[in-house]
Formats: C-alpha cells, structure tokens, sequence
C-alpha cells in the first residue's frame, strides 16, 4: 500500500460512533446514578490510558505489527487458533452492532419492514467497502464523519426546557444496580472501538502520527457524547432517564421543524453511515486475522466470507431484546480484550528484549 493514514483519517476511523449512543443516558442514569455524566468523564479518562498502553506497544515494537511481534516468539500452531477465534469474535461483533441499529429503527419508525433484507443491503454496502483499501475506508469515514457531527447542534433545540436544578447537587446517587464494577463497565462499552488501533500499524509511518489521531478521535467523541449527557441530564428528570428506553429519540422527537415532519428519522438515517464504519472496522479487523492465517488467498474471497458471516450471525437476532443481550455481551469480553491484549504484547516485547541482552552478552 503506497498511500498512509495521516492523523486526520485517522481520528475520523477512530471517532466510536455505535449504536450504544441513543441508550447512553440511560445507561448512565441506571449504572452511575445522579450526575454520572462525571462518572463518564472518569470512564474516558480510563480509556484513554488504554490507548496509551497502545502507544507503549508501538513504541517498543518499532511500529511492527501485532502478529509480527507475536510471530517472533510464539508458534505459528499456538497463534493460528488464537486469531481465528478472534477473527469469529470481531464478527460477532461486527453483526451485533449492525443489525441492533436495525432492530431499533424497525421499532420506532417501520415497525411492518423486513429487517433481514435492510441488514442484507447494509452487508453489501460492508462488503464494497471492505475490499478497498483502508485508506480508501479511511476517506469514508472522514465524508460519514462529517455528514453525523452537524447532529450536535441539535441540542440546543433542547435549551428553553434545560434546567439545572435537574441535574441535582448528588453524585452516583440511586443507580438501578448494587455491582458497581459490572455497571461502570455497562457505560464503557460507549467507548469500545479505540482498540482497533493496532491493526492500522502497518498502514503508517512517523509522519502519520497514529496515535495523535487516535486521541483526537477518541476524545472528539468522548466531548460530544459529554454535551448529549448534560443535555439529557438537564432536560429529564433522573426517574424520567431511568426509564426512558432511548432518550436519544425522545430528545430528538421534541424537535419541531417546519419542513421535517420527524427529525429522528432523518437523524437515525444519517447514523447509518457511523455504523456502517463501525461494522466494517471490526470486519476489517477479523480480515486482518484471517489474512495472517491464509495469507495467498485471492482477492476478494476472505472479505465475501466474512461479510457472510456477519450476515449469518445477525440473521438470528429476531428480537430487540435478545440482539441488546447478544450485543452487551460481547462488548464486555471486548473490554477485556482491549485491556489485556497490549499488555500482553508489552510482557512480549519485554522478554524479546531481555532474550536479546543475553544473547549480546553470550556472544
């Protein structure tokens, strides 16, 4: 690949547009309490030091890739099972977080519409962006990018009704669930996303700037979905926000305009395209594991049976509720999977580190 990601397509890939965002002050409401758009701050804070320990990788790998640094003191027999159980999992996930956005639309808009032959289009549209090049995914998603953040300003069509007093002088007070871990971790899924960073590794130099676009992109987002909190805090009451399934939607449906009949619609259609990068980011991602395991494979045909797969997985999920379980699951071993898989490649590049001094001294 003769083109780099500079920092800018960067940022615009690593921008966490997916689909917990329309429940996101719900979640906060329920698993943090009152004010726990402070809690979301410490979150992403949390999260940005996760990012770091990616930097921390890439610096002690020289910028060689994952599999690389792997490669070089593991069996490729010990590997191989490893990224094909991950290359399924990115997939799983990938489906989830595409045909949930479907199942929602389907619920507040066409609720007689077949989401299966709606999910087969988005495939498609997966598919063609998959085969490109990630520099041209990149110059996707910096179009989409722009086409979703002008949604922000919608908020202040909620300021007349914003009232502090909503916001209460408490912090973390009444949150629905007694397991603060497991609720915290409930909010960081709005993060996941950032991880995704390590397989663009060999699709940059020094000039890109890798993880300076990682960082803008992450905290870009992490700002906005700040400024959705507050507003939402401010615009319901707490009992409201606990209860409200999306209140994304009912913010959005308290916006009168002369020429948009319902501006959710409108919304919803243009975070189609979000998602549509998010899904193909971890498709991208599972493509990059398959392709270590069978790397002469043609053109094509990895990138057709991984959009397959994507399909597959999500035509079972028939119902709203069993596709939200589906989806939290997975994105919770994915926390876990952002957390341990840099420190785990750190300990690797550790003892290359160390095995090279004992070699030096040997000699």
């Amino acid at each position: 690949m003769n083109e780099k990601l500079s920092a800018f397509h960067i940022a615009t890939l690593m921008i966490e547009n997916n689909i917990v965002l329309f429940a996101l002050p719900r979640l906060v409401a329920e698993n943090m309490g009152t004010n726990g758009w402070v809690g979301y701050i410490v979150l992403a804070l949390v999260s940005t030091g996760n990012i770091l320990l990616y930097w921390v990788v890439y610096r002690m790998g020289k910028g060689r890739s994952m599999f690389d640094i792997l490669e070089k003191s593991l069996s490729k027999w010990i590997l191989y099972p490893v990224y094909a159980g991950l290359a399924v999992f990115y997939i799983m996930i990938a489906s989830f977080v595409g045909k949930n956005f479907f199942l929602i639309f389907q619920m507040i808009s066409f609720q007689t519409s077949n989401v299966t032959f709606i999910f087969l289009l988005f495939c498609i549209m997966v598919y063609f962006l998959l085969i490109k090049p990630v520099y041209s995914i990149s110059k996707a998603a910096t179009v989409f990018a722009f086409m979703t953040w002008w949604t922000l300003l919608l908020t202040s069509y909620q300021a007349r009704e914003w009232k502090l007093v909503r916001l209460t002088s408490y912090f973390f007070e009444d949150p629905a669930g007694g397991q603060v871990l497991h609720n915290w971790a409930e909010v960081y899924t709005s993060f996941i996303g950032y991880e995704l960073c390590i397989f663009l590794f060999p699709y940059v130099n020094k000039k890109s700037k890798l993880f300076k676009g990682v960082l803008y992109g992450h905290l870009l987002t992490a700002l906005a979905q700040v400024i959705v909190l507050l507003t939402a805090f401010g615009f319901f009451s707490f009992q409201q926000l606990q209860s409200l399934l999306y209140p994304i939607i009912d913010m959005l449906d308290f916006i009168e305009m002369p020429f948009i009949n319902r501006v959710e619609n409108l919304v919803f259609v243009i975070f189609v395209f979000g998602n549509l990068i998010s899904t193909t980011m971890f498709s991208f991602a599972s493509l990059s594991m398959i392709k270590r395991i069978f790397p002469k494979t043609r053109p094509k045909r990895l990138e057709f049976l991984i959009v397959l797969g994507v399909f597959i997985v999500g035509f079972y999920s028939k119902y709203l509720s069993q596709s939200e379980y589906q989806l939290r699951r997975v994105l919770f071993t994915e926390i876990g999977v952002a957390f341990i898989l840099p420190m785990l490649l750190i300990l690797v590049l550790l003892f290359q580190k160390l095995r090279e001094r004992m070699n030096s001294h040997e000699h």
